[in-house]
C-alpha cells in the first residue's frame, strides 16, 4: 500500500512539474524610455532568437503570449537607439512587467562632421540608390497581424484584425503584383455601420461633407491602401505626401543629420526632415526623421507628419510611421502604421475622424515558398469585412497582437 501511495505521489509531482512548464504564460506592461520615462512607440518585444513576438502599441503597451516549450528561454525587447533587454522568461512568468529601454546614442563623430563629403542630402541620394540592392528582390512572404480601426476624437469605434499573409514578388516588380491571403479575421459589431458612414463613398455620397483633413485615399481596400502609403516599397511610384521616394532628397525638403545612434552595434545615422523654406507656412507644419544605417545606407526607419493649425488649434493630420530589419543580410518590412485625420459632416452633425491602418510582422519566409492557399486568398478591391475569412476564438486566444489602449466604445 505504501508503494503504490508513494508511487501515485511521484506521478503527481511529474504532472505538476509538467503542467507548469506546458502552459502558455502571459506577460504584460510597456516599455518605456530608461532615461525620459516616455513611451518606446512598437518597440519590438518576444522570445530571444526565435519568431515568436509582438509590437508594442504607439504608447509602449505590449502583451504577450508565451507557449509553454518556450518557458526556459529569454525575453527580448528592442528598439532602434536602445540597447537591447534581455531577461529569463522563468523569472517574468504571469507577472507585469515594465521594461526601462536604456538609450545607445552619440553626438556625431568629429571626423564625420568635418568630412564635407558627408552631408544628410548625400546619405539619402546613397540609400535611395541603393534600395534595389539591400531589398529584396526575389519572392518572400510575410505573415503578420493586421488592423484597422477609427476614433472619434480620443474613443476607439470601430475595429477589424487578421492574421495575414502577404507574398510579395520582390521590390523588381510592381506591389500590385502581391498575393494577399487571411488566415483569421474578425471585426466589432458596429465596424460595417461606422466604415460606411465615415470611410467609404466620398466621391459619391453628397450627404458627406468634408470640412477639413485628409480625405480617406483609396487604392483598392484597406490592407491594399495602406501598403500603397510605404515610399520604401514603392518608391518609383508617388505615394501620398511623399511622392516618388526615388527622387524625395531632390526637391522640396531640408535634411539635416541629427545624431547617429546604433542598431545591434552598428551605426544609423538619424536625419531630421523639414520643408525647404519656401514651402513653409504659418499653418503648416511637416517633421520626418530618416534611420540609415552607416556601412551601407540601408534605410532602416522612416517617420513623417503632417499638421495643420487652424484657429489656433493644431492637429495632426497625417503620420507614416515604418521600420525595416535585417533578415539573411536583406532589409524587410517589419512593421508599417499610417494615420489619417478629418472632420466631416454628415448624418446631421460634426464628427471628428481619426482612421488607422496597421502591419506587424512576426515572421518572413524566403527560398521556395509555399504557395497561399486559393480559399485563403483576398481580392485587392473589396473592402476586407465582406470576403471570407474563418474567425476561431481559439486561435485569438494564444494570438500575439498588439493592443489597443482601451476597449471599443460601443
Amino acid at each position: 500500500m505504501r508503494v503504490m501511495t508513494r508511487f501515485l505521489l511521484v506521478l503527481l509531482i511529474l504532472f505538476t512539474f509538467t503542467t507548469a512548464f506546458t502552459q502558455d504564460i502571459t506577460v504584460r506592461g510597456v516599455i518605456v524610455d530608461a532615461e525620459t520615462g516616455d513611451p518606446v512607440p512598437f518597440a519590438h518585444i518576444g522570445v530571444c532568437g526565435k519568431a515568436l513576438g509582438t509590437v508594442a502599441n504607439e504608447n509602449g503597451v505590449y502583451r504577450l503570449t508565451v507557449p509553454g516549450y518556450a518557458l526556459q528561454d529569454t525575453l527580448c525587447a528592442s528598439a532602434i537607439g536602445y540597447t537591447k533587454y534581455k531577461k529569463a522568461i522563468k523569472d517574468v512568468a504571469g507577472e507585469k512587467l515594465d521594461i526601462h529601454l536604456e538609450p545607445e546614442t552619440s553626438v556625431l563623430d568629429e571626423v564625420l562632421i568635418k568630412d564635407a563629403k558627408v552631408t544628410a542630402r548625400r546619405v539619402i541620394r546613397k540609400a535611395v540608390n541603393k534600395i534595389r540592392k539591400n531589398y529584396p528582390r526575389n519572392p518572400f512572404q510575410l505573415k503578420g497581424y493586421y488592423r484597422d480601426y477609427l476614433k472619434n476624437g480620443p474613443d476607439y469605434i470601430s475595429f477589424l484584425e487578421a492574421a495575414v499573409v502577404i507574398e510579395d514578388p520582390g521590390f523588381d516588380k510592381d506591389d500590385d503584383k502581391s498575393v494577399i491571403g487571411i488566415n483569421q479575421m474578425r471585426y466589432s459589431d458596429n465596424y460595417v455601420k461606422y466604415f460606411k458612414e465615415y470611410v467609404r463613398e466620398f466621391d459619391k455620397d453628397t450627404t458627406k461633407i468634408l470640412i477639413h483633413g485628409i480625405s480617406p485615399v483609396f487604392r483598392g481596400n484597406e490592407l491594399s491602401n495602406m501598403r500603397f502609403h510605404n515610399p520604401i516599397r514603392n518608391y518609383m511610384e508617388s505615394v501620398p505626401f511623399i511622392g516618388d521616394f526615388i527622387t524625395f532628397y531632390e526637391k522640396n525638403y531640408d535634411f539635416t543629420i541629427a545624431y547617429y545612434t546604433y542598431v545591434d552595434g552598428e551605426e544609423v545615422y538619424v536625419i531630421d526632415i523639414k520643408p525647404r523654406a519656401e514651402y513653409r507656412f504659418h499653418h503648416v507644419k511637416v517633421e520626418g526623421k530618416l534611420f540609415i544605417r552607416v556601412k551601407d545606407y540601408a534605410i532602416l526607419k522612416f517617420n513623417y507628419a503632417y499638421f495643420v493649425t487652424k484657429r489656433l488649434d493644431t492637429r495632426k493630420w497625417y503620420e507614416l510611421n515604418l521600420e525595416y530589419k535585417s533578415f539573411e543580410g536583406t532589409m524587410y518590412l517589419k512593421y508599417i502604421s499610417y494615420m489619417n485625420y478629418y472632420k466631416i459632416f454628415t448624418l446631421g452633425e460634426i464628427v471628428d475622424m481619426f482612421q488607422y491602418r496597421e502591419f506587424f510582422v512576426n515572421d518572413i519566409e524566403t527560398g521556395d515558398l509555399e504557395p497561399i492557399p486559393q480559399e485563403s486568398r483576398i481580392n485587392p478591391i473589396k473592402p476586407l469585412y465582406v470576403q471570407e475569412a474563418p474567425n476561431d476564438p481559439d486561435f485569438w486566444r494564444s494570438y500575439n497582437r498588439t493592443m489597443l489602449e482601451q476597449p471599443l466604445k460601443e
